[in-house]
């Protein structure tokens, strides 16, 4: 509907123009003659002349005005594509394969709520690193990792932000807030773990405050 629209619009437009110019043409060409006292031939001439300027300048404008609406809807475009790719990105969290993951991640909060405390992360670190726990320790870098991920792309520009922290702003700094002691002691040994993560977790939780 929008195309027909479009179409019919620039049809009118063509010969609203051509009687404009028509209209020009004649209006300047007796100006030249009757009011100029002009010679037919000069009169056309310059007439002619400055007819096609007019339409010249008209051309430009046209395309200017089209270029503009081809980098307008170009623009509508790449958001549109990356808005459907971040949603692609995002719903990986939701996906049926990370079920059994969440579940260890929220079975080793609930079991380490202790000691994920600042004076007691040693003995958490203790526990996942345990053979025996490493299910739940792959849970907790999985999420992280994937955090990261998301969370370097969102601050790169390759994802929309803004749909990144409607999709996750609350669980980035509830997760944040529970192994921020976990992420400082790896970071003592290992600077840029999770750095993405933390920068953009503590850039919503100071957004929240304000």
């Amino acid at each position: 509907m929008n195309n027909l629209f479009n179409k019919r619009y620039s049809i009118r437009l063509i010969w609203l123009i051509f009687i404009s110019l028509a209209l020009t043409f004649c209006a300047v060409f007796l100006a030249f003659k009757f009011f100029g006292h002009w010679k037919t031939s000069a009169s056309l001439d310059y007439t002619a002349k400055i007819t096609l300027a007019i339409l010249a300048f008209l051309t430009l404008m046209y395309h200017i005005h089209n270029l503009e609406n081809q980098i307008k809807t170009q623009e509508n475009s790449n958001r549109q594509n990356l808005a459907k790719y971040t949603y692609d990105i995002c719903s990986d969290f939701r996906r049926p394969m990370m079920m059994d993951v969440n579940e260890d991640l929220r079975c080793l909060i609930n079991e380490q709520s202790e000691n994920l405390k600042s004076q007691k992360i040693d003995q958490f670190i203790a526990f996942i690193d345990d053979p025996s726990n490493r299910k739940k320790r792959q849970a907790l870098i999985l999420t992280l990792n994937y955090f990261e991920s998301v969370s370097a792309m969102a601050l790169a520009g390759d994802l929309d932000n803004e749909i990144v922290k409607r999709l996750f702003g609350k669980l980035f700094g509830r997760y944040y807030v529970k192994f921020s002691p976990f992420i400082s002691t790896i970071q003592l040994d290992s600077a840029k773990s999770w750095a993405n993560y933390e920068k953009l977790a503590l850039k919503w939780l100071n957004e929240e405050k304000l």
